[in-house]
C-alpha cells in the first residue's frame, strides 16, 4: 500500500500566481555573517562531540526536494546547515522509521496509518545519502544515513497550497516546530492517514493545523528534525535556517510567524534569546564547556519573527520521568518501534522483576508488553533481581567527564544475558547515555538531558499510598500494585509473603531517580538468587536495590545546565508579538498528576508539563519594558491536555484570530 514519491536531487520550479519562484539552487544559501566563534578551533576534548566541518559558517544549502503522494504534503525540501553541529546519536527508539519498520499488529495497525508518512521522512533525508537501504526490504541502514541523519540536516515541509503557491504569498507565512516523539506530520495528519483519508483509531480529527491555516489563505511550512530527542542548540540553528529559507521563498515578506509545540519551544527560545551571547558557563566542567561552544553556533536573532506562539512548552524544564517509575517501566517493557516507549529513561539499571512478564516465555504467546530488554526477563524468582543495565556510566570525573569502569555488554552478560542477545543500541536506553566500546560517550537523548530540571521545589512528591489515589495516579494504580503482587506471590506457601517493599511510603521509590544515593529503593525477598543482594533482614530475606541512576543534578550538568541558562534570558525585545498558549486539563489518562493535591483538584498543568513551566510569559519577557509587555505579550490557558493543544480546532482558532489581529 506504500505510495510512491517523485524524488529530485535538483530543486523543483514552483509556479506562483505572480511569477515563478526561483529554483532552490539559485537562492543564496549564506545568510548573515559567520558567527563570531564559528571558525575558532575546538578544544581537543570537545572535538569528538561535533560533526567534522572544515569551515563552519552561517547559512544553509538546499540539498534537494521530493514530492509526496497527492494526499500528503505539497513538497519537502532537505536543508543542510553550514554551522558546526553537535553530533547526533540514535538508538532504535529515536531513529526515523521506514514503512517496513513501523509497528504493526492486529491490535495496533500503526503502519497502516503512519507507515507511508514515516517513509516520506526517510526518503527526504535520503536525498543526502542516496542509500538503497531506505526502501530495501530487510536491510539495515548505516549509523549515519537516511534513518539516522547527520545533525546538519533538517526537512522543510510545505503544505499543498503553499507548494502550489495558491496561498496568499503576501501574508506572513507560518513555520511549525514539532516536539519530542513527533515530526512535521503531526501538524498535517495528527492521527495518521492511510492514503485514503482514514485516521488511526477512526479518530474524528483527520486533518491538522496545516490545512486549517491554508484554508484561511496562509502559507504554511514545518520542520522535521533528524532526532526528535535531539540537541536543542542544533534544533535552534535549524529553526533560524528554516526561517531564512522561508523568507527567501517569500521576497518582500519581512517576518515569519512561528508556532512551536512542547519540546519544540526549546528550539525557538535559544535563537530568539540570542544564545550566542549567553555567559556564565563553567570553564572547567566538560558539559558546560560543550554547551558554551554549542550556544556560540546559534545564529544571532535577526528580527525575523512577527508572532511567536509557544504551545505548552517546557520553558522551565521537565522532570516527568524522574517522578514516575511507571513511565520508565513502560519504556523498558515496550518494543522500540511501538507507539509508546520512545521517551527518555532516568535509570541506569533496574531489577528484572519490574518487567511486565509472568512465568516463562512460550513460543505460542507473544507478550506485547515485554518486547525489548524485558523480553524473557523477570518472570520467575531465579531471575527477579538480575540487573538490566541501560548505561555503564557510574558518575562524572573531577572535570565533569563521564566515568565508566566496564562496557555495557560486560555489565549485562555478567548478569546472565547471553552475548548473542546483547546489542549496544538496544540496551543504551538511559537518557544519560553510555560510553561505547570505542571509548566514546554517546547518548540518544541530548535534548532531554538539556530539558531536565528539578521542579520538586514547586511541585513536591506527594504521599499517595492511600487507596483513594488508585484511580488517579499511574504509579499507584499500576506500578506499585504490580511490584507488590510479584513480591508477595509465594507458590510454595501462599500464606507467607515471598517478599515485600522496603518502604511503605512510596515517595521513597519515587524520589530514587532524583537522588539514588539519598533515596534508594529496596525490596526484600526470600529467594536469594545472585550477587546483587545488599544485605538481609531478621528473617534472612535478601535486600535488593530495585533501580539505580545518576540523579537529576547530574542530568542537569550533562545537559550543560540548559534550562538554568535559558531561564536567565528573555526573548529579543524586537519581537512584535508573543502569545503563550498552554493546556490546563490533565486528560483522561494523565502522565503527570503530582500537581494535584486532592482527587478533585485541578492538575496545575496539562497532564505532561507543570503550569510553572508552560505558563512562562514572565520568564520569556524579562528585559521587556512594562509598556511592551502590556502591548505585545499575551498568555492564555485552555482546557485541553498536552497532547491536544496542537491538534484541536478551538486552539487553532485562537491562533488564527491572533494572527489576524497582527496583520
Amino acid at each position: 500500500m506504500r505510495s510512491t514519491w517523485t524524488l529530485s536531487l535538483t530543486a523543483a520550479l514552483l509556479m506562483a500566481g505572480c511569477g515563478a519562484e526561483p529554483p532552490a539552487s539559485e537562492v543564496p544559501p549564506v545568510e548573515e555573517a559567520a558567527v563570531g566563534t564559528a571558525e575558532a578551533p575546538l578544544d581537543a576534548d570537545l572535538a569528538p562531540y561535533f560533526d567534522a566541518v572544515t569551515t563552519p559558517t552561517n547559512g544553509y544549502n538546499v540539498v534537494g526536494t521530493l514530492t509526496p503522494a497527492s494526499w500528503s504534503w505539497g513538497q519537502i525540501e532537505l536543508l543542510e546547515g553550514r554551522q558546526r553541529f553537535r553530533s547526533e546519536y540514535y538508538n532504535p527508539r529515536t531513529q526515523k522509521l521506514r514503512y517496513q519498520d513501523t509497528y504493526q499488529s492486529s491490535d495496533y495497525p500503526v503502519a497502516t496509518f503512519f507507515g507511508a508518512l514515516n517513509q516520506q521522512l526517510v526518503d527526504g533525508f535520503n536525498l543526502a545519502y542516496a542509500n538503497s537501504c531506505a526502501t530495501a526490504a530487510g536491510s539495515t541502514c548505516p549509523a549515519v544515513g537516511p534513518t539516522k541523519p547527520a545533525a546538519r540536516y533538517v526537512l522543510l515541509h510545505k503544505g499543498r497550497a503553499t507548494a502550489a503557491r495558491t496561498c496568499n504569498v503576501n501574508l506572513t507565512p507560518t513555520l511549525l516546530v514539532h516536539g519530542a516523539i513527533q515530526d512535521a506530520n503531526v501538524w498535517m495528519f495528527p492521527n495518521g492517514n492511510n492514503g485514503s483519508g482514514g485516521s488511526y483509531g477512526n479518530a474524528a480529527q483527520k486533518t491538522g493545523l496545516v490545512q486549517d491555516l491554508e484554508s484561511k489563505g496562509r502559507c504554511v511550512y514545518a520542520v522535521t528534525f533528524g532526532s526528535f530527542h535531539g540537541d536543542n542548540y542544533n534544533h535552534a540553528i535549524h529553526v533560524a535556517n528554516a526561517v531564512s529559507r522561508i523568507k527567501a521563498l517569500h521576497p518582500g515578506v519581512a517576518r515569519v510567524d512561528v508556532i512551536a509545540w512542547s519540546k519544540g519551544v526549546l528550539a525557538v527560545d535559544p535563537w530568539m534569546a540570542n544564545a550566542a551571547t549567553w555567559g556564565g558557563f563553567s570553564t572547567t566542567r566538560l558539559f558546560e564547556r560543550l554547551a558554551k561552544e554549542q550556544a556560540s553556533q546559534v545564529p544571532a536573532y535577526n528580527d525575523s519573527v512577527r508572532v511567536y506562539v509557544p504551545l505548552s512548552g517546557p520553558h522551565k524544564g521537565i522532570d516527568l520521568n524522574f517522578r514516575h517509575p511507571i513511565h520508565t517501566l513502560t519504556i523498558a517493557s515496550t518494543s522500540s518501534n511501538a507507539p509508546v516507549g520512545r521517551g527518555p529513561m532516568p535509570w541506569t539499571y533496574f531489577s528484572a522483576f519490574q518487567c511486565v512478564t509472568w512465568g516463562s516465555d512460550v513460543p505460542w504467546y507473544n507478550n506485547p508488553y515485554a518486547e525489548s530488554v524485558c523480553e524473557g526477563s523477570g518472570g520467575m524468582w531465579p531471575d527477579f533481581f538480575r540487573r538490566i543495565y541501560l548505561s555503564n556510566i557510574t558518575g562524572l570525573s573531577s572535570t565533569g567527564a563521564p566515568v565508566s569502569a566496564s562496557t555495557l555488554q560486560s555489565l549485562n552478560t555478567t548478569q546472565g544475558l547471553s552475548a548473542s542477545a546483547f546489542n549496544f543500541d538496544e540496551y543504551n536506553m538511559s537518557l544519560f547515555g553510555s560510553v561505547n566500546d570505542s571509548g566514546k560517550y554517546v547518548t540518544a537523548f541530548p535534548g532531554q538531558l538539556q530539558a531536565a530540571y528539578d521542579l520538586r521545589g514547586t511541585y513536591p512528591i506527594p504521599d499517595r499510598s492511600s487507596y483513594v489515589w488508585d484511580s488517579v495516579d499511574p504509579n499507584e494504580n499500576r506500578y506499585f500494585p504490580w511490584l507488590d503482587s510479584k513480591l508477595i506471590y509465594n507458590p510454595l506457601n501462599p500464606f507467607i509473603a515471598a517478599g515485600y517493599m522496603d518502604a511503605t511510603d512510596h515517595r521513597v521509590c519515587r524520589t530514587t531517580a532524583y537522588d539514588p544515593v539519598g533515596s534508594p529503593c529496596f525490596a526484600y525477598h526470600a529467594y536469594n538468587t545472585n550477587q546483587n543482594a545488599e544485605g538481609y533482614n531478621f528473617s534472612n530475606y535478601a535486600k535488593y536495590r530495585i533501580m539505580q541512576g545518576l540523579g537529576i543534578a547530574t542530568a542537569m550538568e550533562m545537559g550543560g545546565k540548559f534550562i538554568t541558562r535559558l531561564a536567565e534570558h528573555g526573548l529579543d525585545t524586537r519581537l512584535p508579538s508573543l502569545y503563550v498558549l498552554y493546556g490546563t486539563a490533565a486528560g483522561a489518562q494523565p502522565y503527570e498528576t503530582d500537581g494535584m493535591t486532592s482527587t478533585t483538584s485541578v492538575p496545575r498543568g496539562d497532564g505532561v508539563l507543570f503550569e510553572a513551566s508552560i505558563a512562562a510569559v514572565t520568564q520569556l519577557t524579562q528585559g521587556w519594558t512594562a509598556a511592551k509587555k502590556t502591548a505585545d505579550a499575551k498568555q492564555e490557558g485552555m482546557a485541553y491536555d498536552h497532547l491536544s493543544m496542537g491538534i484541536t480546532p478551538a486552539v487553532w482558532n485562537k491562533i488564527s484570530a491572533h494572527f489576524v489581529s497582527r496583520d
